[in-house]
């Protein structure tokens, strides 16, 4: 408020905005649980009383006063004289449940109850992180997320053309494939239902994900996936020289020794085929990264989860903001050659996909 601005000065200039954000976003979340996204989004541009717009979003006009009075003062809602409330028609599509936007703002529902825990992690003689058994929602946002930006990019279609022409033919014909990391199996899951011919071992260290993801299956009558439980940084013997192609969503800085896992990924294909691992695009470079404020959104995941994970479990706690740089020079020290380790770029928003060659590859 303008009180604030006088008593603290020109300060608030930057401190404002950040105050401003954190609850506005709370406030879109609750939007989103309240179904008044979808209310605005099925009628773009249209002005509103309160009490009509409450109305027609099945909702209490009392809650729907104080939501608008947050997002108004925020710039996200407009309200005009005589109370009418309305939004820029490009806005409500960003907040709807199939848009990344939103589910970076979700996040923070997983993350803001974990405070007075991460910050006893900063202390010295504080624990080493907060593990995964204290994120029990995080699984489900992943694959909130994940689902979202596969159908935004066509999955899994078009990743696989996008890696190459001839990883496609090759699954439709028939590929032995390994997907490390796999979650709630919303990746793997698309993939072998739409390449049958393929066989898929999917693994996580999280049974309970496991045990979901064989209810999944069978719900779906996928059944050319094994669904089990292991450990990315110490691969089963019985895998060695097992499979064509390995692929790997999101997982690799979140590992507590990642070097261990790029490492055992030869090892698991056989003497021909390829890798392809898709983790956050950004540069090593904290100076240079932080120059997109954006980024902010990544390194405060990467606070309260990915870095904190890794680092719970006695790793390195790469966190998800490695960097391209590091990504390469870790491949590089893990025995892949650099002639064989392909980055592709820009083609999915905000993500790189590292594609890694052993041997002659896949041919179609």
């Amino acid at each position: 408020s303008s009180g604030i601005n006088a008593e603290y000065g020109e300060i608030m200039d930057k401190i404002a905005p950040v105050l401003v954000g954190a609850h506005a976003s709370s406030a879109i979340i609750a939007g989103h649980y309240a179904g008044l996204w979808d209310t605005l989004i099925d009628h773009p541009g249209k002005k509103w009383s309160i009490e009509e717009l409450a109305e027609t979003a099945g909702c209490k006009d009392r809650w729907v006063r104080e939501w608008v009075g947050v997002l108004a003062s925020a710039g996200v809602l407009n309200l005009e004289e005589g109370m009418l409330v309305s939004c820029d028609k490009d806005i409500p599509p960003l907040l709807q449940p199939s848009s990344e936007v939103l589910h970076f703002i979700t996040s923070l529902e997983f993350i803001v109850d974990k405070e007075p825990q991460i910050g006893a992690c900063f202390k010295k003689d504080g624990p080493l992180g907060v593990g995964y058994g204290d994120y029990p929602n995080f699984q489900d946002w992943m694959a909130g997320w994940s689902h979202c930006r596969n159908t935004n990019q066509k999955f899994p279609v078009g990743f696989m053309t996008m890696i190459g022409d001839e990883l496609h033919n090759a699954l439709e014909k028939g590929l032995t494939v390994l997907e490390p990391g796999c979650g709630r199996g919303r990746h793997v899951l698309a993939v072998a239902k739409r390449y049958p011919n393929s066989k898929f071992t999917s693994f996580d260290i999280d049974a309970k994900c496991i045990e979901l993801n064989k209810v999944d299956a069978e719900k779906e009558g996928i059944t050319n996936i094994d669904f089990v439980t292991g450990d990315f940084c110490n691969m089963k013997p019985e895998w060695q020289g097992h499979f064509d192609y390995v692929m790997i969503f999101d997982c690799m800085h979140d590992l507590p020794h990642p070097a261990l896992a790029m490492k055992g990924l030869k090892g698991v294909l056989k003497e021909n085929g390829i890798v392809s691992m898709l983790d956050i695009d950004t540069s090593t470079d904290m100076v240079e990264q932080t120059k997109e404020p954006m980024s902010a959104v990544l390194y405060n995941i990467s606070l309260h989860h990915c870095m904190s994970v890794s680092l719970s479990g006695g790793g390195v706690g790469l966190g998800a903001c490695w960097g391209v740089e590091l990504a390469r020079k870790m491949l590089g020290e893990a025995g892949w050659n650099q002639e064989d380790i392909r980055i592709i770029t820009k083609v999915i928003p905000g993500h790189a996909v590292y594609v890694l060659k052993k041997g002659n590859g896949i041919s179609a």
